[in-house]
């Protein structure tokens, strides 16, 4: 089974019971397969293809993990990177995997900004909760 078969699963039981919960705020079962789907159509659209890796650089964020699901939608290869690494570690693995595309939290913009000129694979930037200069918003 693929990871996103478990949400799915989770959200056929129950698509308004709580699926990612951050502090206060829950994401439903329902919201998360709905990121699920958009990330994984937008994917595909931009031109990942299966098997390709895509990175997720966040700190614990209910929306980036809701990301991983759409990654698995898109029958992509999630690839974490650790924020607290320096960015030529993360630059490093980055590369290394053969990233395609990078989403990011706009906390992070400093850290992509420094490893974008080592990222020639990478072809497409996403950020999570802001337009950068360099990337679209996750809800563009």
């Amino acid at each position: 089974m693929r990871l996103v078969d478990y949400l799915d699963k989770g959200a056929q039981l129950g698509a308004d019971r709580p699926c990612l919960t951050m502090g206060d705020a829950d994401l439903s079962y329902g919201e998360v397969q709905r990121i699920s789907h958009r990330v994984g159509r937008a994917l595909q659209r931009s031109g990942v293809a299966p098997g390709e890796k895509v990175a997720v650089l966040s700190s614990n964020d209910a929306t980036a993990f809701a990301c991983v699901f759409g990654i698995s939608r898109a029958a992509g290869v999630w690839c974490p990177i650790n924020p607290r690494n320096e960015a030529i570690e993360n630059q490093y693995v980055l590369d290394a995997f053969d990233c395609a595309c990078l989403i990011f939290h706009s906390h992070y913009t400093a850290m992509v900004e420094q490893m974008r000129p080592g990222l020639s694979k990478v072809r497409q930037w996403v950020c999570l909760d802001k337009e950068t200069p360099f990337a679209p918003s996750l809800a563009q």
